[in-house]
């Protein structure tokens, strides 16, 4: 019983999340729900007691929601225009997150413990810092701070939330060995000595770990040890994903698992080594077995914390204790209760952890496990009487393959709606890939950083050993993840056909055990899987088309979908240290449309904000046609493009004035600039000294379909535009503007000689050119042309036919859930309701 009340908490912890946006509806389910626990007690199935505790379970769980969030929901405060530089002083709250050349530090600004005064989170990015912090200290530091942002598309991740559930109302960046300044060590303060303590410990075995190991193998021992994953490559996590074995590069139940269990061995086992005598003087009191379980939570204990206890860890640690008690008490242990209280205990923590991808798929893992053992009761089936090893073999080799099978299946939806993937080859690689990591590099891992702990020094102990057990592993890996169709992506499946998938497999598991039931329920299951893995495009029907102006920060990238099919990309956004705008934003964005394929990829000019995530969408893409401008760049990001296009065999086509690439009837795409006759200095441009003339030699395009037009400008100046004249008799609808909204390429003229209905600026939010220009937004609106911005409106998409005159507008912001208003709850409550809809069916 108790499980099942956990269970209808969080359900009303979801349920509460959304009362701000649908009252009626809630006050609704809530009626039926009483209903519903009336009839099913006077039908005599279910006692009256436990349906009361059930809706009052579900009650507590919305009202702890409004209680301890939107009660204290609140907007950040930070005024993106107000003052630039600020003093502030603050204490590090969270274990420090270090990255090669950075530290991400969780500030509590303010010291709200011993001033009173009003606390901020704030999360502060030191680049090229010169100590090391920990968590505890006060440090002081001067910095603009900024309203937490990133980029908000369809369907896509969204960074604000998610900084928003952890508390954060503003984020800031600085720089040098001098930028932050400590004013008082978490040593001296009670509070936090222990928290400190452990955080140089886990800085003591990173320096040796840096100093000892090479990457890649550096990245996955501080994922796998300490739980650090800055120093993680991109591609080799790729791999990891890829391969199913992602999971792996947390701290989690198998690893907290193996040093329970070798902790409880060791201390029961040297018990049972002492003298006969001094064992049953002590059996009169106590068992080994209580003693070996106290001896236990001390070890388990100290990695959690040594491992930053970050929301996996929590929950593995809260199991293993549960299951200790359960052993001191004599108890028979239970997955399920264990399984309930710690996510009991999380959620009366944090309620919002409730959102967390690591929680969501952690509870649903271990739930499946449990679930599975309690079906297929595979501990009797190991420990039958056939004693021959080759059978106990396949029995335990069948047994792991079923439950790999099992996993994957259930977290199959939230694996496609977080990642876009589905993990198939996990069944297999687990198998070897969880037992390898379980019981030898996290074994050696462990030892070697305890034993730098006791003996100190700069080199980490066992590190050659380490780092080439490491390189066979991710060789291994790598040799898998090449296996064709090995990465498998598809549309995140919409929140409906998600709940209709557990709904299925809760009554597969629960309900009446007849052929019939159990054969219809698998068959609504495959269903979903094939339909979900399939992922088709259901929009192409010969007359619509759909431009889309991704939300990519400071870049550019527009896809184009066309009635015949065909799409178009037209550059992919930037890439930072630690970010692709290709691997995070444009790919999710085609997989979630149902494109597999681009069939052109447009790279209007070499800049890194227009072409830097190409790369990583050419390795990834299947892509028919590459056109550019023919300029080399002896820059990084184009080294890494050039490489991926010889990778694929794609011939760089330069695009020259008057060319056309036609699609469906009257739809073709149009190439206004460069013309043959513009000259560059190939030298200044490879240098990256003559950005004005690689802006005016931008690729220019534009897209007529039916009576519609739309120009894509690209970055090119006013000396372009001066060149660039529009046929009159294809006024232009559409205008993307030109450079972000730089004052260098705006020309009033020419944009009066179009006047476009609607003009749309890719731009990010915080850019340090200051774009768009406030001279140009006045001129746009002293012209009368509407303008949707990216850093505002997040991702604007339009969409229209071949034969109807008008196009509609989208913005993912207002798209986005509002909450009511008193005064016109109903009205309000049903424009949410249509607002979800249209997500829905973009994700069927």
């Amino acid at each position: 019983m108790f499980p099942c009340l956990v269970a209808c908490f969080i359900a009303g912890l979801v349920v509460g999340s959304y009362v701000p946006y649908f009252p009626i509806s809630v006050s609704g389910l809530l009626f039926l729900a009483a209903i519903g626990s009336v009839l099913l007690e006077r039908t005599g199935k279910v006692a009256c007691r436990s349906a009361t505790a059930v809706l009052l379970s579900l009650l507590l769980g919305i009202a702890y929601w409004s209680w301890s969030v939107e009660r204290t929901g609140h907007g950040t405060g930070i005024d993106d225009e107000g003052p630039a530089v600020q003093e502030l002083t603050g204490r590090i709250i969270e274990p420090v997150q270090p990255a090669p050349d950075r530290f991400v530090l969780t500030v509590r600004s303010g010291e709200a413990e011993s001033e009173g005064s009003a606390a901020r989170l704030i999360r502060v990015t030191w680049r090229l810092p010169e100590r090391a912090l920990f968590q505890g200290d006060v440090i002081r530091f001067q910095a603009k701070l900024r309203a937490p942002n990133g980029s908000l598309n369809p369907g896509g991740f969204d960074y604000v939330a998610y900084l928003a559930r952890q508390g954060v109302e503003a984020v800031t960046t600085v720089s040098g060995p001098d930028a932050v300044q400590l004013v008082e060590s978490g040593g001296r303060d009670w509070r936090w000595m222990v928290w400190n303590q452990f955080d140089r410990w886990r800085g003591s075995i990173r320096l040796s770990a840096i100093q000892t190991i090479g990457q890649p193998a550096l990245g996955i021992y501080l994922g796998v040890v300490l739980g650090d994953r800055g120093y993680l490559d991109p591609e080799l996590r790729d791999a990891f994903m890829v391969t199913g074995t992602v999971h792996l590069l947390s701290i989690s139940g198998s690893h907290l698992g193996l040093v329970a269990i070798l902790a409880f061995v060791a201390a029961r086992q040297s018990l049972l080594q002492l003298p006969a005598r001094w064992l049953l003087r002590l059996s009169r009191t106590i068992t080994p077995t209580r003693v070996a379980a106290l001896l236990t939570v001390f070890p388990v204990v100290f990695y959690a914390c040594l491992a930053g206890a970050e929301l996996a860890t929590v929950r593995s640690l809260l199991m293993v204790l549960v299951a200790l008690l359960a052993r001191w008490l004599g108890y028979e242990q239970r997955i399920f209760h264990a399984l309930a209280l710690a996510a009991g205990v999380i959620l009366l923590h944090d309620p919002q952890a409730v959102y967390d991808i690591s929680f969501q798929l952690s509870f649903l893992s271990v739930s499946a496990i449990a679930a599975w053992l309690e079906l297929s009761r595979v501990e009797d089936a190991v420990s039958s009487v056939d004693r021959s090893v080759f059978r106990s073999t396949l029995k335990w080799t069948a047994a792991m393959v079923s439950m790999s099978w099992v996993i994957t299946l259930v977290t199959l939806p939230l694996v496609a709606f977080y990642f876009n993937q589905v993990s198939w080859l996990g069944v297999i690689t687990n198998l070897v890939a969880v037992p390898v990591m379980g019981f030898v590099l996290v074994p050696i891992g462990l030892f070697a950083a305890v034993w730098q702990l006791i003996h100190g020094g700069l080199a980490l102990p066992l590190g050659n050993l380490i780092q080439r057990l490491i390189e066979v592993f991710i060789q291994g890996l790598d040799l898998v993840a090449r296996v064709p169709k090995a990465e498998w992506h598809l549309a995140s499946p919409s929140i409906p056909a998600m709940l209709l998938f557990y709904g299925t497999l809760i009554l597969l598991w629960l309900g009446p055990s007849r052929h019939i039931f159990r054969w219809s329920a698998a068959a609504c299951l495959g269903c979903c899987v094939l339909w979900w893995s399939w992922s088709p495009r259901l929009s192409i029907d010969g007359e619509r088309f759909r431009v889309t102006f991704l939300d990519v920060a400071q870049g550019d990238s527009t896809v184009l979908e066309l009635p015949d099919g065909q799409v178009v990309l037209i550059d992919g956004g930037t890439t930072y240290e630690r970010f692709d705008m290709g691997r995070g934003v444009v790919g999710p964005f085609l997989w979630n449309r149902g494109i597999n394929a681009v069939d052109y990829v447009i790279a209007t000019h070499p800049q890194l904000d227009h072409v830097g995530g190409l790369a990583w969408l050419l390795n990834h893409f299947p892509v028919g046609n590459y056109w550019g401008i023919g300029i080399a760049r002896d820059e990084t990001f184009y080294h890494r493009l050039e490489k991926a296009r010889l990778r694929r065999g794609l011939i760089e086509h330069v695009a020259h004035r008057g060319e056309t690439i036609r699609f469906a009837p009257d739809c073709e795409l149009t190439i206004e600039n460069p013309p043959d006759s513009v000259s560059l200095s190939d030298g200044a441009v490879r240098n990256g000294k003559n950005g004005r003339d690689l802006n005016n030699r931008s690729i220019v395009a534009r897209l007529t379909c039916g009576g519609h037009t739309i120009l894509f400008p690209a970055d090119v100046e006013q000396e372009a535009l001066a060149r660039m004249t529009i046929p009159s008799a294809d006024p232009i609808e559409v205008l993307k503007v030109p450079h972000h909204g730089a004052a260098s390429s705006f020309r009033a003229d020419w944009i009066t000689s179009m006047h476009p209905s609607h003009a749309v600026v890719s731009v990010g939010r915080h850019n340090p050119y200051g774009h768009p220009a406030r001279s140009v937004l006045d001129s746009y609106e002293s012209l009368g042309i509407p303008l949707w911005r990216t850093d505002r409106d997040g991702g604007i998409w339009i969409t229209g036919s071949r034969r109807q005159s008008s196009l509609e507008l989208h913005t993912t912001r207002s798209h986005r859930l509002q909450p009511t208003r008193r005064s016109s709850v109903w009205d309000s409550e049903k424009a949410n309701w249509e607002r979800l809809g249209r997500q829905w069916l973009q994700r069927l």
